[in-house]
């Protein structure tokens, strides 16, 4: 489903049928948080939470939790267990920038990641020790220095691509295209 249509697909579904509505959402913005979608719908918590519960028992969506964390996201049932891992690290801040750093190249060093990431050794090396042990990152050993690697490099740029705007972002774009249909 296209962005610019969210708006107008989720208004008609908005008279009465939030399963739907929330079904939409989550379509339109996989791995989308709890108080996002409860931004998105106008629902109230109690009904957001029970008709969450409903979609998760009859498997339309699916929970997606980084490990170590407390920090749920919402997928279609349809998303498979690995872009689910990836997309969930493409959401935090940290992540997300060695995951793209390493998109861009065949390799790189701890201290480059150090580098280009502008965070504490210590904190870098958390987070590469979490991409290392959800299989998203690689370490080939070399004589003098370790190099840090993407598995699967093309998965990874096809979730960037289709993941690339952020909330907020698709959000101004929608409101910008519902102003220009008036």
């Amino acid at each position: 489903m296209k962005v610019d249509s969210f708006y107008k697909d989720t208004q008609i579904s908005a008279n009465g049928d939030n399963r739907g509505t929330i079904l939409k959402i989550i379509n339109s913005f996989p791995g989308i948080r709890y108080r996002d979608i409860l931004r998105l719908t106008n629902l109230n918590n109690g009904t957001l939470s029970h008709h969450l519960s409903t979609l998760e028992k009859r498997s339309i969506i699916k929970i997606g939790r980084t490990e170590n964390s407390n920090i749920t996201r919402y997928y279609p049932a349809s998303t498979p267990p690995d872009e689910t891992l990836i997309l969930n690290y493409l959401k935090i801040k940290t992540t997300k920038s060695i995951i793209l750093m390493l998109e861009d190249v065949d390799g790189a060093s701890f201290s480059e990641i150090v580098n280009h990431i502008k965070k504490a050794p210590s904190t870098t090396s958390w987070n590469l020790k979490r991409l290392l042990d959800s299989n998203i990152v690689g370490r080939k050993r070399g004589e003098n220095v370790s190099l840090f690697f993407l598995y699967n490099k093309e998965l990874v740029k096809k979730l960037v691509a289709e993941n690339n705007k952020s909330l907020l972002d698709r959000s101004i774009d929608n409101y910008i295209s519902i102003i220009d249909e008036l």
